[in-house]
């Protein structure tokens, strides 16, 4: 496990590489998480290529999208691109987790090239609005900005004490929510705080709708596989019913845990990971 960073225009972005296998692993974790979500899977384990786990802007170490800047959703897109840019790499694995697991897929719909698999780890397709609530969407978000604007940091007496409050609203019991929370945490001049952009809390001023969500999986060129809690979120199976037939050859396996699976059960899920990075005769 070693830190690295890029640069993704602007901005630095912060993560951890793990082992060294001639495959090119990018791994991207899910909203509000950060890449030490992987390390239950990774750390300490044997693997077969090499892992790049970004800390998406606002999340983690990386730095936040500027002031007047917002976090909107295909922006993480640009983001992948960077990183393997920068990377100097001509193809890629993507494991994402959630929200890095439906960028991961709108990844490979734009830049197929770019993409040798995609595992999608309890995320699948985008999140959508109807059409016909796309102006209530766009007043929710910009009152909700404002809202936010009005809020103070919120400061904790301990560490303890903030892992506690994330384990309340949580599926992952307080070992793990340590694990992750460790690097979204710093320490201030009144106690401990949360270091992710409160902004990330913004509800989104745009999503795609059904039929956009639909042609952008029609795109996707390349091997798929979906990665389900045994207890996760039923928003994901909900969409593998709604989206999962547009697909070419999905691969669906099922894993002890809740929407963090691939933490509460990291053996299991690497070596789905790498058995399908073999499938794909990649590695």
């Amino acid at each position: 496990m070693h830190p690295f960073s890029v640069q993704s225009g602007e901005l630095t972005l912060h993560g951890l590489t793990f082992g060294q296998g001639k495959e090119i692993v990018i791994g991207l974790h899910g909203w509000l998480d950060n890449c030490h979500s992987f390390l239950p899977m990774l750390e300490n384990n044997t693997l077969s290529a090499t892992w790049y786990c970004i800390d998406f802007p606002g999340h983690g170490k990386s730095d936040w999208r500027g002031a007047d800047a917002h976090y909107y959703f295909i922006d993480y897109i640009d983001d992948i691109y960077n990183l393997i840019d920068k990377l100097s790499v001509a193809k890629v694995h993507l494991v994402g987790h959630s929200m890095g697991a439906m960028a991961a897929g709108l990844f490979a719909s734009c830049f197929a090239e770019k993409v040798k698999s995609v595992t999608m780890i309890e995320g699948l397709g985008v999140i959508t609005t109807p059409s016909e609530e796309v102006v209530t969407q766009l007043r929710k978000a910009i009152l909700n900005r404002h809202r936010i604007k009005q809020k103070v940091p919120r400061y904790y007496d301990s560490k303890q004490t903030l892992y506690q409050a994330r384990a309340q609203v949580s599926d992952l019991p307080l070992d793990l929510v340590t694990v992750l929370m460790e690097r979204n945490i710093i320490k201030g001049e009144q106690g401990w705080l949360l270091s992710t952009d409160p902004k990330l809390k913004n509800h989104s001023g745009f999503r795609f709708d059904e039929q956009q969500c639909i042609t952008a999986i029609s795109e996707i060129n390349v091997p798929c596989q979906l990665i389900l809690g045994h207890q996760g979120y039923p928003f994901v199976k909900q969409n593998l019913d709604k989206y999962g037939c547009y697909y070419k050859g999905l691969i669906v396996n099922k894993v002890v845990g809740g929407h963090h699976c691939h933490m509460q059960s990291p053996s299991e899920c690497l070596q789905h990971v790498q058995a399908f990075m073999l499938q794909t005769g990649a590695c």
